[in-house]
């Protein structure tokens, strides 16, 4: 997967720097569900990078037909003896009696074709590892759609991220904004006739979809970088056509004499239907693609891939897991945009993102075909609401599948606690609960939950990444102009009322006048970061204090070693890793008694402050601050300390210790203990009921954005923003109800709003 934001155009899908994954089928004879068609002309060594991302797949029950198209090149010749010699039987090597272009290459090759879905991928492309597998699935939960591609990325002479595709729909009329990489149903090119075998100078892949969509059938492209398209310096020199000018506008005006009705209005722009109520979860799995296992695989389930505490665990464990033998796959049950997907994939090719290419309805059965594609060895769920609900349906299908999840902090104005009520209420679905700290696992038990299969799992830290580094941190005074003799406060958070912004302006002002020597760096962004801008400016504080913004992690940790103090006054937590972070780095810790927080930070290496009124809060921080201020060598003292606390429990590889030993407590109680396992029909049921509950949320949560009345759509100020919050849910909780039961109503009123909402839903593009 290529990092949108920071693009390497040599570490293709063919590369030896992507990791790897076992993608290797149990059984190669199995009958195909997909066929990669392939037309070979004189192509060199560069076809091996294609065939290495063909065999790289992590679909892998395939066939590939690869026509050459009469070859005369003695090196092209050789290559093509190589892929015939395969012991292979899924690869075949189709040879025309005479040179007759890529048109009549590829329907040879589709008239052969054993599968109902058909992968296009030409000779000197590349295909990126969850490609094809994306695409089939997207093909079977989407039956409105012909055929479908993702972004692709320009490599080789020229070097481009590309976001157009099937989803711009009659922008194609001015000029063919695709490759031929992509995933179609063999029955359109049946009922289009296949290509135009007369187009030999290039654009038959234009005319080809102009022709679908003369006939009714059009595609969509998936939001993610799937194929990788190999650039000439020049195209033309091969393609005639392809020139850019005079000649492909007279294409153009063939094509326009061809299909006059997509001139004229009448382009196909099919859409995918909205969610309907209650609907059914299918237990048939379309193909099975089992793949054989060399090492232990774990599925882990999660919201999504956003930079967050929770997160950065989730990304610890994985980049943990590797070196310790063992394989995982991600797969994401929010929609949103996936900003750490890049980091995630650094350690792993096997992540779905399943909105992107899933109706909600087919998420319970991917996941299941996951389990059994992969032969999981374990699942993971880690503050996924849709990952919980789901266990009955995953217990049901998988008995002695060991289950876990991972709890990091109780929200007591949220869903009776959030995730940690959640694994309360999931416990017979589960084998351990893991969770960030004995705090949290005193909450749980003063609720009612059974003490013995949870286990303590503190988030800990890299120690060798984060720790002191004085050149480090003489540069980073440099890099924020900070003189070397200023005290630096520094604070890391999302600039939001968990983190007590409020606390923190108030905090600095009373600082700024117990002593104005110092500097407070606010590295965080987040709905509340324009009222602390506006806060900072209105009260005359801005030589002390510096708001930066949302920073990637190397420019935290030089905040971090430059830092004498790191202060985080926060509202509720489980233990926060920038904690951990800061205390890696021998920098002390100001903070809050909230949480497990007094479990990492002694008095030795830090000061917690007790929860209270804003104002008395502030008061506390900023004395404890001016203390600490006007003492460097107690503060350096506290620094050794801390990192001393780091190194001694709170390693990275402590955390991955304890989560293994849960994983093997897991397995062995599964092996021998009798536990719940429901039927078949009640897990469809909760999986059903999991698919309406996300659908009344998203429903929900658009008919609230819709109004202006969302928390996050605004900067608005922190004492307020609890109490929205808490009403956004209390009326959630309230309305659903009601709503579902209008719903099953047939009054014409009711009927004739329910009509013009879908309309506008569809008008939208809103699930």
């Amino acid at each position: 997967m290529i990092d949108p934001n920071s693009p390497d155009y040599t570490n293709t899908p063919a590369s030896d720097q992507r990791p790897r994954y076992d993608y290797h089928p149990v059984d190669p004879t199995v009958p195909p569900a997909v066929t990669i068609v392939t037309p070979f002309y004189n192509t060199g060594a560069i076809f091996h990078e294609t065939a290495r991302s063909v065999f790289r797949q992590s679909f892998q029950q395939w066939e590939w037909l690869i026509v050459n198209d009469n070859s005369t090149r003695p090196e092209a010749l050789a290559i093509l003896d190589e892929y015939r010699r395969l012991d292979d039987p899924r690869i075949r090597v189709i040879d025309l009696p005479t040179n007759q272009g890529p048109s009549a290459a590829r329907n040879r090759a589709f008239r052969e074709a054993r599968a109902s879905y058909v992968v296009q991928l030409d000779s000197d492309n590349l295909l990126e590892t969850t490609a094809i597998e994306k695409w089939l699935w997207f093909l079977e939960s989407h039956p409105e759609y012909a055929f479908v591609k993702g972004y692709s990325v320009g490599f080789d002479a020229r070097e481009y991220l590309w976001q157009q595709g099937f989803h711009n729909n009659d922008v194609f009329l001015e000029s063919n904004l695709v490759d031929i990489t992509s995933a179609l149903r063999r029955s359109v090119h049946q009922a289009v006739g296949g290509y135009d075998e007369t187009i030999r100078g290039g654009l038959e892949d234009w005319d080809f979809w102009l022709h679908c969509a003369s006939q009714g059938y059009w595609g969509t492209t998936l939001p993610e970088y799937l194929d990788w398209y190999r650039r000439r310096a020049n195209h033309n020199e091969r393609w005639e056509t392809w020139d850019g000018g005079t000649r492909e506008a007279a294409f153009r005006d063939t094509m326009r004499q061809r299909y006059p009705q997509l001139w004229q209005g009448r382009f196909p722009a099919p859409q995918t239907a909205p969610p309907t109520p209650y609907e059914t979860v299918s237990d048939d799995l379309p193909w099975h693609n089992r793949l054989a296992k060399q090492k232990p695989r774990l599925l882990l389930i999660v919201p999504w891939l956003v930079m967050g505490g929770s997160d950065k665990f989730n990304l610890d464990l994985l980049t943990q897991l590797g070196p310790r033998g063992w394989e995982v796959t991600i797969a994401t049950t929010l929609s949103g945009e996936q900003p750490w997907a890049a980091q995630f994939a650094r350690y792993t090719p096997d992540i779905f993102i399943l909105d992107r290419f899933l109706r909600p309805a087919d998420y319970p059965r991917f996941l299941r075909y996951l389990i059994q594609s992969r032969e999981m060895d374990a699942v993971l769920v880690s503050h996924s609401e849709f990952g919980y609900q789901l266990l009955p349906y995953l217990r049901a299908h998988f008995p002695s599948l060991p289950l876990l999840d991972f709890c990091h902090i109780e929200e007591e104005g949220w869903k009776n606690g959030g995730y940690p009520y959640m694994s309360m209420t999931y416990r017979d679905m589960l084998d351990r609960q893991l969770v960030t700290s004995q705090h949290l696992k005193g909450w749980m038990e003063n609720r009612g939950a059974d003490p013995r299969p949870i286990d303590v799992c503190y988030i800990n830290v890299d120690a060798d990444y984060w720790q002191p580094d004085p050149d480090r941190g003489r540069r980073g005074r440099r890099r924020f102009d900070i003189a070397e003799t200023t005290p630096l406060i520094v604070f890391v958070g999302r600039i939001c009322p968990q983190k007590q912004p409020m606390v923190l302006a108030q905090t600095a002002s009373r600082l700024v006048q117990l002593t104005s020597d110092f500097t407070l760096l606010v590295a965080g962004d987040g709905p509340d970061f324009e009222w602390l801008r506006n806060f900072v400016k209105k009260n005359s504080l801005d030589r002390q204090v510096r708001l930066l913004g949302a920073l990637p992690n190397a420019d935290i940790r030089d905040l971090l070693v430059a830092a004498d103090i790191f202060f985080l006054p926060s509202q509720w937590e489980g233990i926060a890793l920038s904690i951990y972070e800061a205390m890696a780095c021998g920098v002390p810790v100001v903070g809050a008694v909230v949480g497990g927080q007094s479990e990492l930070v002694t008095s030795e290496c830090g000061v917690l402050v007790e929860r209270g009124e804003e104002a008395e809060e502030a008061q506390q921080y900023a004395s404890v601050l001016a203390q600490l201020l006007s003492d460097p060598e107690r503060r350096k003292t506290m620094g050794r300390h801390a990192r001393r606390r780091i190194e001694d429990h709170f390693r990275l590889e402590q955390m991955t210790d304890r989560f293994l030993a849960a994983y093997h407590a897991a397995r062995q109680e599964r092996e021998t203990a009798t536990l719940l396992v429901p039927g078949i029909g009640l897990g469809r049921a909760c999986a059903s009921q999991a698919v309406e509950y996300q659908r009344l949320a998203t429903l929900t949560d658009w008919l609230w954005q819709e109004q202006g009345q969302r928390a996050d759509t605004s900067p608005i100020p922190v004492h307020a923003y609890s109490w929205r919050t808490g009403l956004y849910f209390a009326l959630r909780r309230l309305l659903l109800p009601a709503y579902t039961a209008l719903l099953k109503t047939n009054r014409p009123w009711l009927l004739s709003l329910k009509n013009r909402l879908k309309r506008r839903l569809l008008r939208e593009g809103t699930p």
